[in-house]
């Protein structure tokens, strides 16, 4: 499913088209499940008085991560958001396989960090933070 598809099937949590902000391939899956789980999540907790409806207002790649911002909801829905930030330190954001964080200056500084398999690392010249 690609990002377009994902704004179609969950556009109702979803601020607008523009929510997605350099957001590759591989992690795709990964924010369609984050969504699908606030989706079950808030339609079950809908009524409850203490429950605010979700919208996502930023879903981004910074640093090397997903960067989630969100409106509304509670604890569990932070909780869910949190889970898939985590999950996106350990996953290529270009093919979905198990990744690490990488960055394109071997001093690091000013670098762009990205989180890579291996193989993405070598063939766009990125080095391994330890």
């Amino acid at each position: 499913m690609d990002l377009k598809q994902i704004y179609e099937k969950y556009s109702d949590i979803l601020i607008d088209e523009q929510v997605f902000v350099d957001i590759g391939d591989g992690w795709e899956q990964l924010i369609s499940e984050l969504l699908a789980a606030t989706k079950v999540y808030q339609d079950i907790n809908i009524g409850s008085s203490d429950f605010r409806p979700v919208i996502f207002t930023s879903i981004r790649a910074k640093y090397g991560w997903l960067d989630i911002e969100f409106d509304g909801g509670d604890e569990i829905v932070a909780e869910i958001a949190n889970f898939s930030r985590i999950l996106s330190f350990k996953t290529c954001e270009l093919c979905g396989t198990i990744g690490k964080l990488y960055c394109s200056d071997k001093w690091m500084h000013w670098s762009n960090k990205k989180t890579l398999c291996a193989s993405h690392a070598v063939k766009m010249l990125y080095y391994r933070i330890t």
